[in-house]
């Protein structure tokens, strides 16, 4: 997959194809939420589920891949990443820019995977249409409890997987437990949110708005990250 991804990109002539490939899907994936969004707020809850539910597949499938591939993009911790650009560029923008990036990809992933559990415990389904309903909404402490053992054993086996058998580097280990633990962290402010928007569909609609606006920083930084890495400071 790496050989894949490290082939001749059809963007930008220093680019490389798994780079295009991420900014196309990028701008692919943040449209389709905008337009999903759009859907809740016509109304359209059958439609809005249906494409939220495809987007998300389909984005979790590619940012799974591509990201554990490039090792979630810690090679740019290590300098590795190819950037052609003056040091205090890199120090001061580049490097602050892609970290951006990856906290935004990690916290968009979340919070939209906890908007689709959310959006269909906050929903009644009516005459075969997914209607929010104004109601008090809590999460099953037992439920709760089970996830987080759950995460804290996932995040065992793959610290594991790195350390034993694909052998990565202390920076690849570190990229995993930050996102792991801002997993962790999103799944424990449930509590806190639940007391803060107790109502369910207010909550939907309040971290729909959130979700979009990360998903559209998420399409700036990238953009921004590709430019300075293939347009404006290649590596020659």
């Amino acid at each position: 997959m790496k050989a894949l991804l490290a082939q001749p990109g059809f963007l930008a002539p220093s680019g490389t194809f798994g780079a295009d490939l991420s900014y196309l899907l990028a701008v692919l994936f943040t449209v389709m939420f905008l337009f999903a969004w759009g859907l809740a707020k016509k109304g359209l809850g059958n439609q809005h589920h249906k494409l939220i539910f495809l987007s998300m597949i389909s984005m979790l499938v590619y940012f799974i891949g591509y990201y554990y591939a490039r090792q979630l993009g810690v090679l740019s911790l290590e300098g590795k990443e190819g950037f052609g650009g003056p040091q205090d560029v890199y120090d001061n923008v580049f490097v602050p820019t892609l970290t951006t990036h990856l906290i935004l990809v990690c916290l968009g992933l979340i919070l939209a995977i906890y908007m689709i559990f959310q959006g269909f415990r906050a929903c009644d389904k009516i005459d075969g249409n997914y209607i929010l309903q104004n109601r008090e909404l809590k999460a099953n402490p037992k439920i709760f409890k089970s996830t987080m053992i759950i995460l804290a054993g996932l995040w065992a086996g793959n610290q594991l997987i790195l350390t034993f058998i694909r052998q990565k580097s202390f920076a690849a280990s570190l990229a995993w437990a930050i996102i792991f633990s801002i997993i962790a962290l999103v799944i424990y402010l449930e509590k806190f949110i639940e007391k803060s928007i107790p109502d369910g569909a207010r909550r939907h609609r309040l971290l729909g708005r959130a979700t979009m606006i990360i998903f559209a920083l998420i399409l700036v930084t990238s953009t921004l990250v590709y430019l300075m890495l293939y347009v404006i400071y290649p590596k020659m």
